[in-house]
């Protein structure tokens, strides 16, 4: 039992110590920004939009390495059941 209420006090500290470190680095935050919270708004969105292109920009990157890499694949395969015997002339052979 002892064992089981120092784990919780060690807890219930830790927990305690992120707490205020969150709630100090908000204040503190706040306090130092130096931007209005207007500029601040609009570099956010600025950054979000930029975020989202890039994200668009990676997308379409996959997709095009997708289908090269399929195409390939697929040519591949082709190419492999070209040089395969097809049944009827492992059955004459």
């Amino acid at each position: 039992m002892f064992q089981d209420d120092d784990d919780r006090n060690v807890l219930v500290s830790v927990l305690a110590g992120i707490g205020i470190g969150v709630l100090v680095g908000a204040v503190a935050g706040l306090l130092m920004a130096p931007k209005t919270g207007e500029e601040t708004r609009d570099n956010l969105g600025k950054s979000m939009t930029d975020l989202g292109d890039k994200m668009t920009e990676m997308g379409r990157d996959v997709v095009s390495k997708v289908q090269h890499a399929t195409e390939r694949l697929r040519a591949q395969a082709v190419q492999k059941l070209g040089e395969a015997p097809s049944d009827n002339e492992e059955s004459l052979g």
